[in-house]
């Protein structure tokens, strides 16, 4: 596979920047205010949004809290668009998938598919983007993204950010291709969650290890936050090596990891873990689709925290190929 060419846009305050029409959108409700900051951009914008498709984490609702369930139903209040409500389980993404037509919804390979991934947890947007490719066959999709302007930190110490809680399952979320007998790289794409990316990196035990770092990140403290917070796994110099990607480019992140599997040729077997930004993550996604024998790991948590973020920076649409 040749480099990914960029195909990306900053969506401005007036609704500027979309690249497509929208056949159907899927976005996550959630109670982050960035949750719908796309929507409310593209209802200032003349771009035509036929269906909304929102997923309802049964996991996310608190009727407990007023405020919570609020800003977690805001999506109502854009009267502009159709929406579809489909209740989920966050921890099932291929039963949602499969009980789309159920609901009616019928996608073909000639519509015009967005997913808004900024709530969706990784999985679900990996599951999502490889049905695309798979099942529907499209030959692209929009996707979009908010960025957070700042994370919600427990005590206020930049080491106490939790995004999800209870012990975690490292699982697959692209088979690949693996073997303990040969040689294998492990990827590493730090995120906040230290102690996860140590634990993934004692538990798969790989013959060399690569961690790449958002950078330049959406604000210049968060690289150093992730730093911090993954400074076991960064100090240990045991064949460990550090690498940088722009934290809101997709495409960077694909480029960077086709440009280390074609200097590492002698090495078959590939495992990604795509712990850090989503687009990031959405990069890794990107290269697993086009490359079947790379493997991509995750680690499952028992519970995900509702709400991590505190308001919005920039929103972008990239448009990501799939074949």
């Amino acid at each position: 596979m040749d480099r990914i060419v960029y195909g990306l846009t900053q969506l401005t305050p007036d609704g500027k920047g979309f690249i497509n029409e929208i056949d159907i959108l899927f976005i996550s409700a959630g109670a982050d205010y960035r949750a719908y900051e796309v929507l409310r951009k593209l209802k200032k914008s003349s771009k035509t949004v036929k269906q909304v498709i929102v997923i309802d984490f049964i996991e996310r609702q608190n009727t407990e809290d007023s405020k919570y369930t609020t800003n977690y139903e805001a999506y109502k209040e854009l009267t502009d668009f159709k929406f579809l409500e489909i209740k989920a389980n966050i921890k099932d993404p291929s039963d949602c998938l499969k009980g789309l037509a159920s609901h009616g919804v019928k996608l073909l390979d000639k519509d015009k598919i967005a997913i808004d991934i900024s709530c969706f947890t990784k999985p679900y947007f990996f599951s999502f983007l490889r049905f695309f490719s798979k099942i529907v066959k499209l030959n692209s999709v929009d996707v979009f993204y908010t960025e957070p302007k700042s994370y919600k930190f427990i005590t206020g110490q930049y080491d106490s950010y939790k995004s999800t809680s209870g012990p975690t399952k490292i699982k697959e979320l692209f088979a690949g291709s693996d073997s303990k007998e040969q040689e294998r790289l492990l990827l590493i794409l730090l995120g906040f969650d230290g102690d996860i990316s140590r634990g993934i990196d004692d538990e798969i035990s790989p013959t060399h290890t690569m961690i790449v770092n958002g950078f330049p990140g959406y604000s210049p403290k968060f690289k150093d936050i992730s730093l911090i917070n993954n400074e076991k796994l960064v100090s240990n110099e045991n064949n460990i090596k550090l690498l940088y990607s722009r934290a809101n480019n997709p495409f960077d992140t694909y480029n960077l990891i086709d440009k280390i599997v074609r200097e590492m040729d002698e090495l078959k077997y590939i495992n990604i873990a795509p712990l850090g930004t989503k687009p990031m993550a959405l990069g890794a996604c990107m290269y697993a689709i086009h490359n079947p024998s790379v493997r991509v790991i995750y680690p499952i948590p028992d519970l995900y925290e509702n709400s991590t973020t505190d308001e919005c920076w920039h929103s972008w649409n990239y448009r990501i190929p799939l074949k």
